[in-house]
């Protein structure tokens, strides 16, 4: 039988991931977090901190506890792993993505042109939702940036269908869709503050200079990132925003953003939990192997004793009436 309480008391020593939502700034802290307790618990604080541990050295010495155990929690083990691919994966795309979004900061706060950038906007209006990679406010136009870290080349298509392609073509989304939505969404915030028939630019950027990127729809503009600064800074068009029109339309935007709730790939309790009966019952099965054998008394069998004893005593005596009986034969023979 599951020791509940000792599930209980595992799942309560786990303080990442208590809020129902997370946004996309606060999801790879909440995970690195979720990791770090994780390891401390399997191998204890004081011996964790010395070593660089992560999740797959839990998964790695749970599947040797279980196999010196017996294979006792098969199931279990299976499901917890499935768990922990998803989180080391989330991570690993996380620090991916945030390394690329990074590099793509670094370079449009440092334009040679007079510019407003705001970073990661999400904006909602009438049940639609969007998040904007950064934003780009110019003397001459307002840029929609979305930032790639693709590893495999890219193919749009003429309707902004977008394709990765590897071994075969594998279908993303429709990027033009995605950037319409964009543009909508940020027009209705900088309508609120009175600015209409902005010039907006869309364009997609890739962080990877590896990859070959092909775009068959006309409506965006794709680029590698470290052409990006240059081709915003050359920018031109028959629109002139002031420096006080720039710091009007981030004033817009900032006060109509809301934080996005960051979709998981896969619900945190169950994970938790997952990883807490793993533990409690490998843990059993340690002590049951742990436990020293009953050394059974076995009370002495005095009725063998006695029968033992009797035995010996009817056999002297058989002995003594032999002798005597020998004896007196003798003494007969002596008299004749």
């Amino acid at each position: 039988m599951m020791n509940e309480k000792r599930v209980n008391e595992i799942i309560s020593q786990i303080t990442a991931f208590s809020k129902d939502t997370y946004t996309r700034s606060e999801y790879l802290l909440e995970l690195l977090k979720l990791q770090k307790e994780l390891i401390d618990l399997t191998f204890k604080a004081e011996h964790a901190e010395n070593c660089d541990l992560q999740l797959w050295d839990v998964e790695r010495h749970f599947r040797k506890m279980n196999e010196e155990r017996g294979h006792v929690a098969d199931d279990e083990l299976a499901r917890f792993v499935n768990g922990s691919k998803v989180v080391c994966n989330n991570i690993s795309a996380e620090f991916s993505g945030n390394a690329g979004e990074q590099k793509v900061f670094r370079a449009l706060d440092n334009l040679g042109c007079q510019n407003g950038v705001l970073h990661n906007v999400e904006l909602e209006f009438d049940g639609r939702r969007t998040e904007i990679d950064a934003i780009v406010f110019t003397n001459h136009a307002i840029f929609i940036i979305e930032i790639k870290n693709s590893k495999k080349n890219i193919f749009i298509d003429e309707n902004g269908e977008f394709y990765r392609i590897g071994n075969s073509m594998h279908h993303d989304c429709n990027i033009a869709d995605k950037m319409d939505e964009r543009e909508a969404l940020l027009r209705k915030a900088l309508e609120r503050a009175g600015m209409d028939y902005l010039k907006i630019f869309k364009i997609v950027t890739f962080t990877n200079p590896r990859i070959d990127v092909e775009c068959k729809y006309h409506y965006i503009k794709v680029c590698p990132s470290n052409y990006l600064p240059s081709f915003i800074e050359r920018f031109t068009s028959n629109q002139w925003y002031s420096y006080e029109d720039i710091c009007t339309m981030m004033e817009a935007v900032t006060e109509v953003k809301c934080p996005e709730e960051y979709q998981m790939a896969i619900d945190m309790t169950e994970f938790k939990k997952d990883f807490a009966i793993l533990m409690t019952k490998l843990e059993a099965a340690e002590e049951a192997d742990n436990e020293p054998e009953k050394n059974i008394e076995t009370k002495p069998d005095n009725k063998n004793k006695i029968v033992r004893k009797y035995g010996s005593m009817v056999a002297a005596a058989v002995g003594v009436t032999l002798v005597n009986v020998a004896f007196i034969s003798i003494s007969r023979l002596i008299r004749k």
